[in-house]
Formats: structure tokens, sequence, C-alpha cells
């Protein structure tokens, strides 16, 4: 029942449909008031040793949605296993697009980085609505693709965010200060672009986001659709039986 109401309400928050006072009263007994907004956090790791919650379904055989209003976010990302995966989205009325920024966040998580384990979406929300946009730059994603390792683009990744100085990001990543320096001189040397210049790093990060989200964002949006459709048909097929 609690599953079948939740793929109601993507159904509602996606199609924009109206609620009605019957589907208000059952929200209620699940604990949502539709006054409020709503995180989505999608986690990636092994289903049996993910936490329960009441307000979860699965997404696939690696992913869960988990939904919370504005409290209880990071009391239950503290409730994580140590490998698993996490994109947070920002709090919003509409459930699907808390999902799909989740999503976005979830696909520029690393299980090797401490820092990059969990992802707010809000973290990069900047850089995220110039990928959404439709920015590109080919030959930087060619580059960064064909010629830098993922180390290397990690390295970059975290320079351009985190916003650490040498010493703390040689800390992140456990290597030496010097390997730091020495991977964002071969981005520079490879790329012709600087990451330690603002106008120049900001094609090497877009492209990297590109990179990262490509494929995994629109799998997991149209297995999330699917989701949504199957809800539907049975619904049809009910109300013509």
């Amino acid at each position: 029942m609690l599953e079948t109401f939740i793929q109601q309400w993507l159904v509602m928050s996606d199609y924009d449909y109206a609620v009605d006072d019957r589907f208000v009263q059952k929200a209620r007994a699940y604990g949502v008031d539709f006054s409020e907004q709503y995180v989505a956090i999608v986690v990636e790791g092994n289903r049996n040793h993910l936490p329960n919650q009441r307000l979860a379904f699965d997404l696939d055989h690696l992913r869960r949605v988990y939904i919370f209003p504005l409290t209880g976010v990071h009391e239950f990302l503290a409730t994580l296993p140590e490998h698993a995966l996490a994109g947070v989205s920002r709090p919003h009325f509409d459930l699907t697009k808390s999902i799909k920024e989740a999503v976005f966040a979830l696909a520029l998580t690393s299980p090797v980085i401490e820092e990059m384990k969990i992802v707010f979406y809000e973290d990069v929300v900047d850089l995220a609505q110039v990928v959404e946009a439709g920015v590109a730059y080919p030959q930087v994603e060619q580059f960064l693709k064909e010629r830098v390792d993922e180390e290397v683009q990690v390295t970059l990744w975290l320079y351009g965010t985190l916003g650490h100085s040498m010493s703390e990001l040689s800390d992140t990543l456990h290597v030496h200060r010097r390997t730091v320096q020495y991977r964002l001189d071969k981005i520079a040397q490879l790329t012709d672009l600087n990451p330690r210049v603002p106008a120049e790093i900001l094609p090497l990060l877009v492209s990297y986001m590109r990179l990262k989200t490509a494929v995994i964002v629109p799998a997991l949006t149209a297995q999330l659709q699917r989701i949504m459709s199957d809800f539907q048909r049975q619904n049809q097929d009910v109300a013509t039986s």
C-alpha cells in the first residue's frame, strides 16, 4: 500500500494532477504533509544493508530512493553503510524534481574519496544548471575522456569545487602536495586550459560533470519514468476491467 501511495505521489507531482481530499487523507496517514517540501536521497549500495525507512522505494537493483521532510536528512545519512554512495536533492514540493536532482548528485559521487561519497545537489547547482542548459565543450570533454585518468579528473574536480588549499587537497586525496601540483600541471599540459585560472577552469569542470552524468542520469531518469508509467498502466487496466 505504501509503495502504491509513493508511486501515485510521483505521478501526481510529475503530471501536475490535482490532489483530492481522499489522497490528502491517505498522505496524512503516512505522515506526509503536502504543504511541506521534501528532500529525495538516492542511495547506491547493497540493498540488503541499506536502512529501512517508511517513505522509500527501489529505483533499480542497486539504488533506493528515500524521501524526507526538511528534518532528519543528516541523521539518516549518518546511518548509511560505509561503502554506500548517496545523492541528496534540494527540498521541493515536486517529488519528481527532488528525485531527479538526487540522481544527478549521485552521478558525481566516488567510492574512493570520502568527501565524494555523499554529494548534495545544492553544492553543485550552479555547474549543474550550466550543464542542463546545454553548455558543452566537446573538445575539452574528449581530451578529459581520452587523455586524463580518473585520479587526475577527481583532483581537478575537488580543486575546483571544494576551494581547498594544496595542503588540504593533498590530505583529502591522501597524496603528497607535489602530486596534486603535478596533476594540475598535467591537465594544463594536456588540455591547454590552466585549472588555476578561474576563466579556464569552468570548461574543465563543466566537461567533467558532463562526462560523469552523461550515461547514468538519463538511464536512472528513464527508470523512474518507467516506474510511473507502469503505475499508470496498472491503474488504467483496473479501471477498464
